[in-house]
């Protein structure tokens, strides 16, 4: 599986660092498109803008000169002669954007040539074009509407003689509508195009004043005069906007469009580039899928296989088709397997082999002890039965019940370094006999420490003799401080020998052994121990040779041979 996941990773991550950059280069490479358009666009409308009060001026200078012209031709005061009509009038022929021009000396005398408009806006804008030429200055005013011409202007220039002696002043009804036209064409192109001053007041269009303040990008512009192209947050939300200065006037035109607008197109390729990046991955990952499959699943069975041998199915083959590679891969892990087989049950042959001759040994052993005593033959075989049946009824797990087994099938071992007379006294021992008898432990210990794999039965055979309430030998251990397995065989040890026939007394009455058993628990056995023995005891696990014997002190002669 993980193979599967590399192949394809492997497979897509290419595609997928390539749709990745495509889409950001893309995507990039559309917007500055766009930033590059609307600042065409805000230069263009500067531009014309500022050619067309370029050519407005020059027109009116025209006037301007003809006029100072013909004052100094003639003897009359040109603005309000007969003759100043005439020379305004030749002006407004052709293709001009002036709408009517007036001529007025310096005391506000003069004629007045184009169509008669009626306007207070129109009145009001000559006064101040006036009064600013008259002072030496160029009026360029902000454009109005007024119903007979549409949207117009004011321009005024004055007009001065040689020795810079103001004469008077030329105003000028300028046509905005080929502007507008431009700003209309604009809107039709989803561009909002606005002409500000550098207050920040909006010029054109009309019904739009003020509005040119809520924008950073005028702000800037009001600071600094420059061409600036930037995406920006309104009121209206977010746009990319540019604004370029237009000169003379010193006004600025601000173009805006709508960001979601303006990137449709990038958005548009964005999710084409995903469509069909997604087949593309979809194609690939199947391929990846498909091709990893065909790779993977061989290799994930002869994986398989190898568990199966990790977990003991020795001699396990596998079939794997697929390439040349993975064919000779698949027959070399068959012969191995089957080597590992054949290995496997060698040893497990000769570990078996070697256990029954161990096992074997240890049985030679404790048989050759017992026959020192022909009344003690079979005693360690059946303690060993007892003492796994109550082991194994305590709980322990199969190694435990395993040793403790083979404890009690030694732990008279170390009678063999006992003087046989003292075994076979059919009377009481004495005192120095007894403490001769009391050595069978450590001697069964120090003899058994030479065989490393029987470390972990000598606790048993060590401290059979020890009692749970203290006072026993070796150590005089007590409690818990007495290994289990020592514990345990005390009493199969003690259940045996007194249901067996002894020089010094006859087999008891199972029911009245058991009987014993139960009182010394707490004194000369674990109670827990006492509690599995009966426990075991009552589901016939423990079932001795039923030979009738007299009562005569049982306890005495029962703890004598526990001893």
């Amino acid at each position: 599986m993980l193979l599967s996941g590399a192949l394809i990773l492997v497979s897509l991550a290419p595609l997928l660092v390539s749709h990745g950059v495509l889409i950001r280069r893309n995507r990039r490479a559309l917007e500055t498109l766009e930033e590059k358009y609307l600042t065409r666009s805000s230069s263009a409308l500067a531009d014309h803008l500022a050619a067309f009060y370029a050519s407005s001026r020059e027109r009116l200078k025209g006037a301007a000169d003809a006029l100072r012209l013909a004052g100094q031709l003639g003897r009359s005061d040109p603005f309000t002669s007969e003759d100043g009509p005439r020379v305004l009038g030749g002006l407004l022929s052709g293709r001009t954007p002036l709408v009517s021009l007036r001529g007025f000396n310096a005391r506000g005398a003069g004629r007045f040539v184009g169509p008669e408009v009626h306007s207070p806006q129109v009145d009001h804008e000559f006064r101040r074009g006036f009064e600013t030429a008259r002072e030496g200055g160029v009026y360029e005013g902000k454009p109005f509407w007024v119903p007979e011409l549409g949207v117009v202007a004011v321009l005024a220039l004055p007009v001065s003689d040689e020795d810079a002696e103001e004469r008077g002043v030329v105003e000028a009804l300028v046509s905005w509508q080929p502007i507008a036209q431009e700003f209309r064409d604009e809107a039709h192109r989803e561009v909002k195009a606005t002409l500000v001053d550098r207050e920040g007041n909006v010029v054109f269009p009309l019904l739009a004043r003020g509005a040119g303040r809520a924008s950073l990008l005028v702000a800037d512009f009001m600071r600094f005069p420059a061409r600036l192209t930037r995406s920006e947050e309104t009121p209206r939300g977010a746009v990319l906007a540019s604004i370029a200065p237009v000169g003379q006037p010193d006004w600025g035109v601000l173009v805006e469009r709508d960001r979601d607008l303006a990137f449709a197109s990038v958005d548009l390729m964005v999710r084409d580039t995903v469509i069909w990046s997604a087949v593309a991955l979809a194609g690939a990952l199947f391929l990846g899928i498909v091709f990893a499959r065909r790779l993977s699943d061989p290799i994930a069975r002869l994986a398989q296989s190898v568990r199966a041998i990790s977990e003991g199915a020795y001699g396990s083959t596998v079939t794997v088709a697929g390439t040349a590679e993975m064919a000779e891969l698949s027959e070399s892990f068959n012969r191995m397997s089957g080597s590992i087989r054949i290995a496997f049950d060698e040893v497990r042959r000769a570990a078996r082999e070697n256990r029954e001759l161990f096992l074997s040994s240890i049985k030679a052993l404790a048989e050759a002890i017992d026959a020192k005593d022909p009344y003690t033959r079979g005693h360690s075989e059946r303690v060993a039965t007892y003492a796994a049946a109550v082991a194994g009824e305590m709980g322990l797990s199969t190694e435990e019940v395993e040793r403790t087994r083979l404890s009690a099938l030694l732990h008279d071992v170390g009678k063999i370094g006992v003087d046989d007379r003292i075994i076979r006294k059919p009377t009481a021992l004495t005192e120095d006999e007894f403490e001769a008898m009391k050595t069978h432990p450590i001697k069964g210990t120090a003899i058994m420490s030479a065989i490393p794999q029987l470390k972990d039965v000598i606790p048993g055979m060590k401290y059979h003799h020890e009692k749970w309430s203290g006072g026993g030998y070796p150590e005089g251990l007590k409690n818990v401080h007495i290994p289990l397995q020592a514990r345990i065989v005390a009493v199969a040890d003690t259940f045996d020998a007194m249901t067996t026939t002894r020089p010094y007394q006859q087999a008891m009455e199972i029911d009245y052994v058991v009987d014993c058993i139960r009182q010394l628990a707490g004194s000369r056995f674990d109670p827990d121990v006492v509690a599995a023995f009966l426990r075991s005891y009552g589901k016939g696990d423990l079932v001795p040779i039923p030979l009738q014997a007299p009562l005569e002190e049982p306890e005495e002669m029962a703890l004598r041979e526990a001893l």
